[in-house]
């Protein structure tokens, strides 16, 4: 299968990219916001399956929501249509789409092109609203919270907690990504509302002081050459998250 992952040097995309080359029979197109716009052209011509994982979540203004998370994606589609490629388009929107800042309609809006694109083409288009996403690659003092404080804490860096029993809800990469694969071989079906989630069971919250604690834990079972015994999978997926930040 030729597959076309626009923004596969991000966080999700690199996991997406590293998980697909572990597998045979595909052929993976790499494209970044650094790279040739031409490039495209060529690689919406015959790709079987398109992952659309660009985005920008901090800016420099509010403008660039629309730049990047729907203009951007609407040159995209514009080429498969120009191809006559009807091929199935997965986005990775956001539980924040519903929130009325430009971020949030900016993603409804990305959301809109997709299913029109969908509608126009016969293709299917794979809306995923996910919430955080934690796991190996994620860029620390950015957008993620897990990956600044495990970054922090292994490296004796302050972190700051604005209010200690706030509660998170988080998605691991891996779970998210095995989804994905699952879409493949279309063996995932939406939510009542249209969207695609994660089973609640793949849904784990955690306070950011608890998540904290966890962390300075690790840090400390780790510097006495202790091993950890996992007592749940939440624990497990957080413990091996802080170990690739060492």
């Amino acid at each position: 299968m030729n597959i076309l992952i626009i923004g596969a040097g991000g966080f999700i995309g690199r996991n997406l990219v590293k998980a697909l080359e572990e597998e045979e029979g595909h052929t993976v197109f790499k494209f970044n916001s650094a790279d040739d716009p031409r490039l495209l052209q060529d690689y919406t011509v015959g790709c079987d399956f398109l992952f659309h994982l660009a985005a920008v979540h901090r800016p420099g203004d509010d403008a660039e929501f629309d730049r990047v998370n729907r203009q951007f994606l609407a040159d995209v589609l514009a080429h498969l249509k120009k191809h006559g490629n009807s091929c199935p388009v997965l986005l990775t929107s956001s539980i924040q789409a519903v929130d009325d800042s430009a971020y949030g309609r900016s993603k409804r809006a990305a959301e809109k092109l997709v299913r029109e694109h969908a509608t126009g083409s016969g293709g299917k288009a794979i809306i995923y609203r996910l919430t955080n996403t934690f796991g190996r690659y994620a860029r620390p003092n950015s957008h993620s919270v897990v990956a600044t404080f495990c970054y922090n804490i292994a490296r004796d860096l302050p972190i700051v907690i604005s209010d200690p029993d706030r509660e998170m809800h988080l998605y691991y990469i891996d779970d998210v990504i095995e989804s994905f694969l699952q879409q493949l071989h279309g063996s995932v079906e939406p939510d009542p509302d249209g969207f695609y989630r994660l089973p609640e069971d793949l849904e784990y919250r955690v306070t950011l002081g608890e998540l904290a604690g966890m962390l300075y834990d690790f840090r400390e079972r780790v510097r006495r050459g202790e091993e950890f015994t996992a007592t749940d999978k939440f624990a497990a997926k957080l413990y091996q998250t802080y170990l690739s930040y060492l």
